[in-house]
């Protein structure tokens, strides 16, 4: 099969949700892997005529937004991105005043939209990630959920981006926007149950370790065998089971705990520097004699050479420590070494671990899509609890 017919195969698997059994949730394959793509997406058709689109699953934001082209303002989109939504100015009319906007405002950051003089009648935001922000307005517009089911919806003209970083080389797999899946009162779930679409607000994914793997949204029966349910910490815009302790090896890296957040929009994980130096000086320590660095290697600040003892990936164990996050009531996040490395395109073992204190993110743990691999993770909005287990993830493929 050729590279060509490949990629048309996937796209069309993409675009076809998973049959629910019943209409009360929705499940979407995902597209993507850690490394080198650094992200995972679903393929939704939008607008009119519906198009398809590849977003970015996020768990960290509220809003759904796709890069655009503004009739009015025009467009700065990401690096690499050729694609963009183009609305009519019908479609942006979403008031200032609306309940929706003001709901928004509340979501991102507890203020009141500011109308301006130049667009009255649309309601403008600005959202923050960890790599940078995007501004736009609201539009209201045509989204294909399945087959036959459209609705109608309202997420992002996000026309002007802003990396934090423009000197960096652009995603090798660029997506056209973000679904917004946090726990916000507009973001994506909370329309759809709004709309009748689905009866409850949960939402799933299983982020498969070779790539691929599945978001769910709704009631879905999702087999329940071993996972760890905790409190979500409320009050939070982020879903977050509360402190954490960082261990390596059974060693407590630092003496306090953190806060700890779950977003699927990152693709690694990031810690503060006061864990993060501590914790890459104890990597170091443990891997003297087993693994020399490869400081040629410009694909993440830490880097190992492949020791001979390692003939797969899953052998990293045998020089690599399991690292663990510690919550209240005893309960433990085990990550084993796999789930913490990429394996380069030079070969070398990275440590996906970065410091989120070089990015302004010096208050909490975020644990990104690395740490999420092969792990169902489901956020249970209506009971206010999270959970995860350990598990394959990765769905059949043609």
């Amino acid at each position: 099969m050729t590279a060509m017919w490949s990629s048309i195969i996937g796209l069309i698997l993409l675009l076809l949700p998973l049959a629910p059994s019943s209409s009360s949730y929705i499940k979407y394959q995902l597209g993507g892997e850690v490394y080198p793509t650094g992200r995972f997406f679903v393929v939704m058709k939008i607008g009119e005529p519906l198009t398809p689109y590849y977003l970015d699953i996020d768990t960290g934001s509220n809003v759904t937004w796709l890069e655009c082209y503004h009739p009015v303002h025009g467009c700065h989109g990401s690096p690499g991105v050729t694609q963009f939504y183009k609305p009519a100015l019908g479609n942006l009319r979403v008031d200032c005043k609306d309940p929706f906007c003001a709901a928004l405002h509340a979501d991102l950051r507890g203020t009141n939209p500011q109308c301006t003089r130049e667009d009255p009648h649309q309601c403008h935001y600005e959202v923050g990630y960890v790599d940078g922000e995007s501004e736009g307005v609201l539009s209201n517009d045509t989204v294909s959920l399945a087959e036959g089911n459209n609705r109608p919806m309202v997420f992002g003209c996000g026309y002007n981006q802003r990396p934090a970083n423009p000197s960096q080389p652009p995603n090798q797999t660029p997506v056209n926007g973000v679904l917004g899946l946090a726990n916000g009162t507009v973001g994506f779930a909370a329309q759809l149950k709004k709309q009748g679409v689905i009866t409850k607000n949960v939402i799933g994914h299983c982020l498969g370790m070779t790539g691929g793997g599945y978001l769910f949204i709704g009631d879905y029966k999702f087999p329940p065998n071993g996972i760890i349910w905790v409190p979500m910490r409320k009050y939070e815009p982020f879903y977050s089971p509360g402190q954490a302790t960082v261990h390596l090896d059974g060693q407590q890296i630092y003496a306090n705990g953190m806060s700890a957040v779950f977003d699927s929009g990152a693709t690694y994980t990031y810690m503060p520097s006061r864990i993060y130096n501590p914790l890459v000086a104890k990597v170091v320590d443990l891997l003297a004699g087993a693994a020399e660095p490869a400081k040629d290697d410009p694909t993440l600040p830490h880097c190992w050479k492949k020791p001979k003892s390692i003939e797969s990936f899953d052998d990293v164990k045998n020089t690599f420590k399991q690292l663990e996050l510690r919550f209240g009531n005893n309960i433990v996040m085990k990550i084993p070494a796999k789930k913490y490395l990429i394996l380069s395109k030079y070969k070398n073992f990275c440590l996906g671990i970065l410091n989120g204190s070089d990015l302004g993110q010096d208050q909490r743990i975020i644990i990104g899509d690395i740490t999420m691999q092969d792990m169902l993770v489901v956020y249970d909005n209506e009971r206010g609890m999270m959970g995860w287990v350990h598990r394959p993830c990765t769905t059949p493929r043609l």
